[in-house]
């Protein structure tokens, strides 16, 4: 183990465990630690990805972090007219996008030739880039974009800064679950579950889903309530997040730097979300083209899961690759990743690093810490505990009204959280997806507890006090 990399001791930002195949996130992984400073002057810290047994946990010092967000969030957000720049590209590359998605909805893959479909795989290798090279920025900028609220509300209030930041950082755009909800609700169903087939796809693995998928869904939500009450009920939820955030600049007076500042920070948290439509919508399509070389290389599609894009460009040309090398990777793998490249451990010493930074003692407890990242009605709730690693598979467990308990959510599991009363999860923040999603759904929801999913089990029972960042069991 370097020893220098990362140090276990320090205070650690976690992403994960997840469940995770590494081609799903390996451009993302390239292009943070190899691409970024050659176009930013300054690239994201060093960071650790852990896989063991086809899940992934990716750790970072967070004091490094936070720096490096804090350039991003002042350089890329606050400074108007190179937001406006970085925003017009991410416009070009999504209408590119759209052309490209239906210039590909037109080619026959079996048809083409195995040079043609090793262009092919190339072509969209290098537009997948080019979007990392873009959309990082909001991913870190949170990261800064929080620390320097959370600071400036502490000086106006050290109490309740938590609570304020809550109320500015909610994006009032629809996020694309919500927009997706929204034209279901509407009556716009022609070519629907063509448009939206990606939904549930995930790091861990892709669905796509069905025209019975989508009917099946509006059936549930029109179960709840008439379509029109649905449909005010997600445009109310946007209207109060904008009336709070008004109510809050008069009563604190907020000036106007706090007000952009928190604008900005909720933009930010929403092209995060935003841009995850595309990484599903990619892999949509990255799918149709590993299967298809996995048919002309004889290889099996799982395999090539495990691979680099660089290895699957080997692969579609007809180069070795060493299957045994990329089975390994199914166990215990590890990458040390940073500017300098990517270093890569396996085995027994790749065991050994994932059970330096995973695998914690926890002390016996009946009650856990935490942020609480949206407060719902406000009211202490009550429910039965259901533990979450993979929601198609433990999602059939959780029933309506439970409390949701993960290391982390990831839009995959919109499915369970929208039955859950509560969420609790070991790790994120104000600007994660568990706090964006369920500001959405108006439940309450604490994360950053470290040990959730360690110090309870299904079938405990709970109270999650959001007023307080604290859950008991009971």
């Amino acid at each position: 183990m370097s020893r220098s990399f990362i140090n276990p001791n320090h205070r650690l930002f976690q992403w994960g465990p997840i469940g995770f195949k590494l081609f799903y996130g390996s451009i993302f992984c390239e292009m943070l630690w190899l691409g970024i400073k050659r176009e930013y002057r300054k690239s994201w810290p060093p960071c650790l990805g852990l896989h063991d047994h086809e899940r992934a946990a990716f750790i970072l010092e967070d004091r490094t972090l936070r720096s490096a967000g804090e350039y991003f969030f002042k350089t890329y957000f606050l400074n108007l007219k190179k937001y406006r720049a970085q925003w017009e590209r991410y416009e070009d590359w999504m209408e590119r996008y759209d052309r490209i998605e239906k210039e590909f909805d037109r080619i026959h893959v079996a048809s083409l030739t195995i040079h043609e479909l090793a262009a092919l795989v190339e072509g969209l290798y290098h537009f997948e880039e080019e979007f990392w090279l873009i959309v990082h920025v909001p991913e870190i900028a949170n990261w800064g974009g929080e620390k320097m609220l959370l600071e400036r509300l502490q000086r106006i209030d050290r109490e309740r800064a938590s609570e304020y930041l809550e109320i500015l950082s909610a994006p009032v755009k629809y996020s694309f679950f919500q927009e997706e909800e929204l034209e279901l609700l509407k009556g716009r169903f022609v070519d629907h579950a063509r448009k939206y087939r990606w939904l549930l796809n995930s790091y861990g693995g892709n669905r796509v889903l069905t025209a019975k998928y989508f009917t099946d869904k509006l059936k549930e939500l029109l179960r709840k309530g008439s379509a029109a009450s649905r449909i005010r009920k997600i445009h109310a939820a946007r209207a109060r997040n904008v009336a709070r955030k008004q109510e809050l600049k008069r009563r604190l007076h907020l000036t106007r730097q706090d007000m952009w500042m928190a604008e900005q920070l909720a933009q930010s948290i929403w092209w995060q979300d935003h841009r995850k439509a595309y990484i599903w919508r990619m892999n949509y399509y990255w799918d149709i083209l590993l299967h298809e070389i996995a048919k002309r290389r004889d290889w099996s599609f799982d395999d090539l899961l495990w691979c680099w894009p660089k290895e699957i460009l080997h692969i579609a040309k007809g180069s070795r690759v060493d299957r045994a090398l990329i089975r390994s990777r199914k166990t215990y793998y590890v990458n040390e990743l940073s500017e300098h490249g990517i270093k890569h451990i396996y085995g027994a010493k790749a065991k050994k690093y994932i059970a330096t930074y995973l695998s914690r003692e926890t002390e016996q407890t009946t009650e856990l810490h935490g942020l609480a990242v949206s407060k719902g009605d406000g009211k202490a709730v009550r429910g039965r505990v259901t533990i979450v690693q993979n929601p198609f598979v433990d999602g059939k467990k959780m029933k309506q009204g439970d409390i949701l308990v993960a290391a982390m959510t990831s839009p995959e599991f919109i499915v369970v959280m929208k039955k859950a009363s509560a969420i609790i999860t070991d790790h994120g923040g104000m600007t994660s997806h568990a706090a964006i999603v369920s500001r959405e759904l108006g439940i309450p929801c604490i994360v950053g507890t470290k040990h959730a999913t360690k110090i309870l089990k299904s079938g405990d029972r709970v109270e999650v006090d959001v007023a307080k960042g604290i859950v008991k069991k009971i």
